[in-house]
């Protein structure tokens, strides 16, 4: 039975490997071929753990020890993938190849070991240490795993973070489904972990089982959210740096941030944006980005974050969002504009989301778009 689970496994984590490297939808090309790297990656180590119940290895031990060198390489592959995914374009760098480096270092050992030829069979002092080693080993694999997805989900969050700087609407361009890969694999690899120390699956032919069904319900869980993703649109080199240098000034936390602007200037650029909000009403756009909105007051988009932190104490998506929240509730309260429903109200001022207007809307008024509409039917 267990046998059997890992060929599920195993297969499973093959097909997902195919299908995203295939990508059909043509969604993020240049980036899954990391993520494709990473779920082969899983392949090999389900692989190689496959050969190990079977009879194959008995005549064929130095295949899994080649194959184990693979247990050193996914979780930096995993960082890398989750690192293209926040910034497409970055460009490969000299100090990245150290992040393969014990994994190296094993490569060149186990080469070595071919070399030395062996005569005397191994004492019961030999098979201990050998047992010892490959314990340390597992311990070493489980938190690096562990380690670099702390690392990746860090990344995650400052990206998570910034993208309110620049973009009125989240919707397209949020990692939050790679944030829950990287959760699910964390659980696996704490499962795999406990199994090891522990030696449950050895002893408990019926945990091996249990263990190699959340492997398989992982492997599951990160195809429905891979193949789900949609397709990023990664900025320009223009846009980056500005908004590189938006993103240097916000997250530094000591004094005060630098004045671009006088406060005349600022109150001018203020006064501009304001009415270009309440009669122009760019936030209808679900598009809109900080660089559209800068072009219509022709100003640069550092210039206008700026303006909106300073100004208006609101970060781009707050001041955007702000405006959509006020226009849904003079149509919620509209006679008008009853035939629209509240979806199709979210959709009229801007919102690409069902989940954010009603999150926004509630952190606005304290109250959810229903009650607000109900409350106001009643007076």
């Amino acid at each position: 039975m267990d046998q059997l689970m890992s060929f599920f496994v195993a297969g499973t984590t093959l097909l997902l490997a195919f299908l995203i490297f295939t990508n059909i939808n043509q969604t993020n090309s240049k980036v899954n071929r990391w993520f494709v790297f990473f779920i082969l990656c899983i392949f090999l180590i389900q692989f190689n753990d496959l050969l190990e119940k079977t009879e194959f290895l008995k005549i064929r031990r130095i295949t899994n020890d080649f194959l184990g060198i693979v247990d050193f390489i996914v979780a930096p592959v995993f960082y890398f993938s989750v690192i293209y995914f926040i910034t497409p374009n970055r460009k490969w760098q000299i100090r990245d190849h150290f992040h393969f480096a014990f994994a190296f270092i094993i490569l060149v050992l186990l080469s070595i070991s071919l070399l030395i030829e062996i005569k005397d069979p191994p004492r019961a002092e030999d098979k201990e240490n050998a047992a010892i080693i490959i314990t340390v080993f597992n311990l070493v694999f489980s938190c690096q795993v562990a380690v670099y997805c702390i690392a990746a989900y860090r990344e995650i969050t400052v990206y998570q973070k910034n993208l309110l700087l620049y973009t009125s609407d989240t919707s397209e361009t949020n990692l939050k489904w790679l944030q829950k890969v990287v959760v699910c694999v964390l659980i696996i690899t704490g499962v795999w972990l406990i199994d090891n120390v522990f030696k449950l699956a050895k002893i408990y032919a019926f945990f091996d089982i249990i263990a190699s069904a959340i492997y398989l319900f992982g492997i599951f869980y990160i195809s429905y959210f891979s193949l789900k993703q949609k397709k990023y649109y990664p900025l320009n080199k223009q846009e980056k740096e500005q908004i590189d240098t938006i993103i240097s000034e916000s997250s530094d936390l000591e004094g005060k941030p630098k004045k671009l602007i006088s406060d005349k200037d600022l109150q001018e650029i203020k006064s501009a944006l304001i009415y270009i909000m309440d009669n122009e009403k760019p936030f209808l756009n679900p598009e809109l980005s900080l660089f559209k909105l800068a072009s219509q007051l022709d100003i640069s988009s550092h210039l206008l974050s700026y303006v909106i932190n300073n100004g208006c104490d609101e970060n781009f998506y707050q001041f955007i969002n702000r405006y959509r929240i006020e226009e849904a509730k003079k149509m919620i309260q509209d006679p008008g504009m009853q035939y629209l429903s509240l979806m199709g109200i979210a959709f009229e001022v801007g919102f690409n989301s069902k989940t954010v207007f009603n999150t926004t809307f509630k952190k606005s008024t304290n109250q959810t778009p229903s009650e607000f509409k109900k409350s106001n039917l009643l007076i």
